[in-house]
């Protein structure tokens, strides 16, 4: 089958619409609707639902899509790879990022990466550490920096600690327990309790902290897996708590107005760490990338 067939399929299915596709291919639509016959002759059915509200893909149809959806992202690359040695890139590094360091100590990083860029292309992901490690076994990212206390087993990857952090729980700057030395954890068990286990790369973390602090009747209503940012909100409006890296956040507590308390328990460690494969650990833009961080992270004062 012709590839174009596949991307425009791809296209049609992206919009939900084969007139607005025919529209962004610079086609016609009956040419348009000619490619989806051949597909379906080929197919021996459909692959097109029409609605009220435009077309759907049928299962096969959202099949040949994804394939489609394959092809366009390749071609793009292409076009990056073609755009990076025009202005003398050499490379590219995929880097994965998770939410909580998005949130806070990456976003200027990066800016100084920008500020004096490599000889090589940056592209940057932003997920929850779980589907990174899951990018990096599948070929689909070169570096994550993760929380290096996973255990995932992974023959294939290396790690490297970046720097020793911690958790601990926090909430919103006017909180009663905020300057309050020796907290129990039972002050806290009248705190709307926020997990973001997930994203933090610790699954469940919340719960087995909750049970170790003895309040095992304590449930969390609200899982956060996205932009922790929202956590950071909830903790300032609401009496809230949530577990979250002390010294990740140390220089961010103003900015979201978000404050430790002391806890009369000592909580797990979160240490962040570099995570490779065991063949792109030694490349030259792997190395560049670790020595720019290492000294970033040097000059803020987390190594």
């Amino acid at each position: 089958m012709d590839s174009r067939y596949l991307t425009q399929l791809a296209i049609i299915v992206e919009l939900g619409s084969v007139t607005r596709a025919a529209q962004k291919l610079n086609i016609t639509q009956p040419t348009l609707s000619r490619t989806i016959k051949v597909i379906e002759d080929r197919v021996g059915g459909a692959v097109l639902r029409r609605g009220r509200y435009g077309v759907t893909p049928t299962e096969i149809g959202m099949r040949l899509a994804e394939e489609g959806r394959a092809i366009i992202r390749r071609l793009q690359q292409a076009e990056i790879a073609i755009q990076d040695w025009k202005f003398g890139y050499v490379g590219e590094l995929r880097i994965g990022v998770g939410p909580m360091l998005a949130a806070t100590i990456m976003g200027d990083f990066f800016a100084e990466t920008v500020a004096r860029p490599p000889t090589y292309g940056v592209k940057i992901y932003c997920e929850y550490a779980a589907r990174l490690v899951d990018r990096l076994n599948n070929d689909q990212l070169d570096v994550a920096i993760i929380p290096y206390d996973l255990n995932r087993g992974e023959d294939r990857l290396v790690r490297e600690k970046l720097f020793q952090d911690r958790l601990s729980v926090f909430v919103g700057r006017k909180d009663p327990l905020v300057g309050k030395t020796s907290v129990s954890a039972q002050e806290l068990s009248d705190h709307k309790w926020i997990s973001v286990g997930e994203i933090s790369g610790l699954f469940d973390v919340t719960r087995e902290t909750l049970d170790s602090l003895g309040l095992p009747d304590v449930t969390p209503r609200l899982e956060n897996t996205g932009d922790v940012t929202m956590t950071f909100r909830i903790l300032e409006k609401t009496k809230s708590c949530s577990m979250l890296p002390f010294r990740l956040l140390g220089t961010f507590q103003d900015r979201f107005q978000i404050a430790p308390i002391d806890l009369d328990k000592e909580l797990p460690t979160r240490n962040v760490g570099l995570w490779t494969t065991v063949v792109g650990r030694d490349r030259p833009e792997t190395l560049d990338f670790l020595d720019r961080l290492n000294t970033y992270l040097a000059r803020i004062g987390l190594i």
